[in-house]
């Protein structure tokens, strides 16, 4: 047995990991959410929807949830899926005051 060396406790590494999966996945969420809100923002202020940026949101929900984030991962995909509808909606003019973004016709000469 070699005595310099501190015992090791079996609890401190399985702690370690909850504790930076919990924080791994409670980033994630925080960036999910950010490009869920900013979507949003950028769709009533005129910007074209950003689709790619809304799936990404909730692909990094789920990953929070995986990582033990859960409460925060739900609300993430949840407001993630929410601004995609939200942007699909606006992109084929069903909301009012917000024009369509898909349909660009030629100008006619």
């Amino acid at each position: 047995m070699n005595r310099d060396r501190p015992e090791n406790n079996p609890g401190d590494d399985e702690e370690r990991e909850d504790l930076l999966g919990l924080v791994g996945g409670t980033i994630s969420c925080l960036v999910g959410i950010l490009l869920g809100l900013g979507g949003v923002v950028l769709d009533l202020l005129g910007g074209s929807p950003n689709i790619s940026a809304w799936a990404v949101g909730a692909g990094l929900g789920v990953l929070g949830y995986l990582l033990g984030a859960r409460r925060l991962a739900v609300v993430t995909v949840v407001l993630c899926v929410a601004a995609l509808f939200f942007g699909l909606m606006a992109s084929q003019d069903l909301i009012p005051g917000l024009g369509p973004f898909d349909h660009r016709y030629p100008s006619v000469r």
